[in-house]
C-alpha cells in the first residue's frame, strides 16, 4: 500500500479522480456507522464483466488492498489500483439519495456507454 497524492509508474500520466462533497459526507457516514478504523475509505475500481463491458466495483473498505494507492482526496482515502486507473482516470464519484434509490454516481469521461443500472460501461 502507498498512501500519496503522486502518481505511481503504473498510473495512466495524468491521472486525475475527484470525489464530490456528498460522495466524500457518504464514505465518512458509513465508516463512522460500522466504527471502521481510522485507515478505512472508498475503493474505486472496475472489473471486467456487466452488460456493457466494465463493472465499477465500489465499496467502503477497512484498508486497502497489497496492490491499491492509496489517494487523499476531499478529506477521504481513496484506493485504487493500476489495472482500475486506466478506466476511472477523470472520473468523479458523486453521491446521490432520493425516494427511489441511494447510490455512488460516477461521471466518467472514458465511458462511451453504459447500461441503465449505471454500474456497467464501455469504453474505446
Amino acid at each position: 500500500m502507498m498512501k500519496t497524492n503522486t502518481l505511481p509508474e503504473t498510473f495512466p500520466p495524468g491521472f486525475l479522480l475527484t470525489i464530490t462533497d456528498k460522495g466524500a459526507a457518504r464514505v465518512a457516514e458509513v465508516i463512522g456507522q460500522y466504527k471502521l478504523p481510522e485507515g478505512a475509505g472508498l475503493r474505486a475500481g472496475v472489473t471486467e464483466g456487466g452488460c456493457s463491458g466494465l463493472n465499477y466495483d465500489v465499496e467502503v473498505a477497512e484498508e486497502p488492498n497489497p496492490d491499491e494507492t492509496v489517494f487523499v482526496l476531499n478529506g477521504t482515502n481513496i484506493f485504487v489500483n493500476a489495472f482500475s486507473a486506466q478506466y476511472i482516470s477523470g472520473m468523479t464519484i458523486d453521491w446521490t439519495s432520493s425516494m427511489q434509490e441511494s447510490r455512488f454516481v460516477f461521471n466518467n469521461p472514458n465511458a462511451t456507454g453504459g447500461c441503465g443500472c449505471g454500474v456497467s460501461f464501455t469504453v474505446k
